[in-house]
């Protein structure tokens, strides 16, 4: 049976397969030139992103806390070029935009940006941003689809974070001028530290990591808000009860006013700085500087200075001199940790201070010392000024390639050391001058005075400026598991005691009951060249040592670095750009 309906609705359908087909495989065509297209665009934004990637990070070795004594924005953006081009990128050298700036975490949001900076000086970073208009398809027609701007960047961070202090040269110090400074903090004149104890506590670190365990804290932003006493105690735990190290921290640990003493006074981390678990710090500078923190809350009490209970005996051959000391300080020294680069008021971040102190001397001197004669006696007040050498964290060399090492380049200022007959006030340290009394005499037996005079001494050794110190040129990042962190020191002494330029003069000299007559200039020059002799005696046997053990000589600076790390290193693709402080 035939039925009309059925042939023309075929008929129908297959008008509308004819139509509707060739639109179905363009749309199809369409659809995967698109799927092509957007294939090749997002493998060319993955090209893009991996040149941008690579020229950040080269970029970055040429800041300023990574590309050592001069870094430049030329540098960089060369590095950064060459980088990429390597990568294979063949655009316009113009296409590609380096700044220069730091990686920060603004408005404490905990989200990582990069902020664009005006001087090098600041910087720790590099942005490296890339655009480039494609069509959006090779196949299909411009005119219709059009064009598309691809944008990519990312910030490359690297920087050398070392630890440095000025606290104390552990080259110099001997078991009794460390031992009498803990006395005088310990108010135990007997206080003896045994040789052993010594070297305990100079050849010692301790691991950040150790230390935040033993001491129940997550970081070192916890660490520093601690007191003295718990951080002695959790050195002495970490490096044992029964150990030498342990014993002399246990006596630190009677010390009066040492709760007073808060971690951030002895251990100054830079703001934002990342300091790995892994790092180390040296026990002799925390503990010094320590001692000194102590010492400074206990002065007040004791009439502005503490007595150092360090006495010497010395025989020049043209005198016989006992000498007592007491010690004053004015600003303790901190253990710091940072990075080589300064903050948007253009000051280094990472600076250290060898300890300001001042020392009074009462020296009992017997001159020209003839069997039962003795030419004078006199007591000889001497004042010392030390100062405050100081120094910053300038320069760094990041490690590259197989290098494993970084460098570390200072500025050191080494302030004026002054020394002169007087007293010091006690409340800045300065040195009050006054003349002393001499009286020549010929026998304590048969005393006919020879000639009076008024004494005076004066000295000072120049401070001097040196730029670009390089304190170490190959510190070695890998800790050695037994060993620890390599140490390097640099003491920079400059002329010492031989640099001393002493004065001292007679003055108001009058002659006495004996008629020497002309014979009274040579004896006024040779009690005057002895008294010098005497001065300087004093200067190299007690008051240079002394200083030194404190990190700060006659004119002079230590300075050790403990620690060197490049672990804060880091990529950032698509960082968000912020602008401002």
């Amino acid at each position: 049976m035939s039925r009309p309906g059925t042939t023309t609705d075929l008929r129908r359908q297959r008008g509308a397969l004819t139509v509707l087909t060739p639109l179905l495989l363009l749309v199809i065509i369409i659809l995967s030139v698109m799927a092509l297209d957007g294939a090749r665009l997002y493998s060319l934004r993955g090209e893009m992103q991996a040149q941008v990637n690579v020229a950040a990070q080269a970029g970055a070795s040429a800041t300023q806390s990574c590309g050592g004594l001069a870094p430049s924005s030329a540098l960089i953006r060369q590095r950064a070029l060459a980088a990429a081009q390597a990568q294979g990128y063949a655009g316009e050298d113009e296409a590609l935009t380096v700044s220069t700036g730091v990686i920060e975490v603004p408005g404490g949001d905990n989200v990582l940006a990069f902020r664009p900076v005006n001087f090098i000086e600041e910087s720790n970073a590099v942005l490296v941003s890339y655009t480039r208009n494609e069509p959006i398809s090779l196949l299909l027609p411009e005119s219709v689809f059009g064009t598309l701007d691809i944008t990519v960047n990312a910030a490359a961070r690297k920087e050398v974070t070392a630890t440095l202090s000025a606290a104390g040269s552990t080259a110099s110090v001997d078991a009794g001028i460390v031992g009498a400074l803990l006395g005088a903090v310990l108010g135990d004149p007997g206080y003896v530290l045994d040789p052993t104890d010594l070297d305990s506590l100079r050849n010692t670190t301790v691991e950040l990591g150790e230390l935040l365990t033993e001491l129940g804290v997550a970081d070192v932003a916890e660490l520093l808000t601690l007191d003295g006493q718990e951080l002695a105690a959790g050195l002495r735990d970490v490096a044992g009860v029964a150990s030498p190290l342990g014993q002399v921290l246990d006596d630190l640990l009677a010390a009066n006013g040492i709760s007073t003493v808060q971690v951030s006074e002895v251990l100054d981390v830079v703001e934002g700085t990342q300091v790995p678990v892994d790092s180390e710090f040296p026990l002799y500078d925390l503990v010094i500087s320590l001692v000194l923190n102590v010492a400074e809350t206990q002065q007040d009490a004791a009439g502005g200075f503490l007595d150092v209970p360090l006495d010497l005996n010395l025989n020049t051959g043209l005198a016989n001199v006992v000498a007592t000391t007491d010690l004053r300080v004015g600003e303790p020294p901190r253990v710091v940790v940072g990075p080589a680069r300064q903050d948007a008021d253009g000051n280094w971040r990472t600076r250290f201070y060898a300890p300001d102190v001042s020392l009074r001397l009462n020296a009992e001197i017997d001159l020209l010392p003839l069997g039962l004669i003795n030419v004078a006696t006199l007591s000889l007040p001497l004042a010392v000024n030390a100062g405050g050498a100081e120094g910053a964290f300038v320069g760094a060399r990041c490690a590259t390639g197989t290098r494993n090492d970084v460098a570390v380049i200072l500025d050191l200022e080494r302030s004026i050391a002054r020394l002169g007959s007087g007293s010091i006030d006690p409340d800045n340290g300065e040195i009050i001058p006054q003349s002393v009394s001499l009286s020549v005499l010929s026998s304590a037996l048969l005393p006919i005075t020879v000639l009076e005079a008024d004494l005076t001494v004066a000295g000072e050794v120049p401070g001097v400026t040196e730029n670009n110190v390089v304190i170490s040129d190959d510190y070695p990042l890998y800790c050695d598991a037994a060993d620890g962190c390599y140490s390097d020191e640099y003491t920079d002494t400059g002329d010492g005691v031989s640099g001393l330029d002493l004065d001292v003069d007679l003055s108001n000299v009058t002659v006495g009951t004996l008629p020497i007559g002309v014979a009274l200039v040579p004896l006024q020059n040779t009690l005057e060249s002895v008294l010098g002799d005497v001065v300087e005696g004093l200067a190299v046997a007690l008051v240079n040592p002394l200083l030194e053990a404190l990190g700060v000589g006659l004119g002079g600076v230590t300075v050790t670095l403990s620690n060197a790390t490049q672990g804060g290193s880091q990529v950032i693709e698509n960082v968000p750009v912020v602008m401002g402080n």
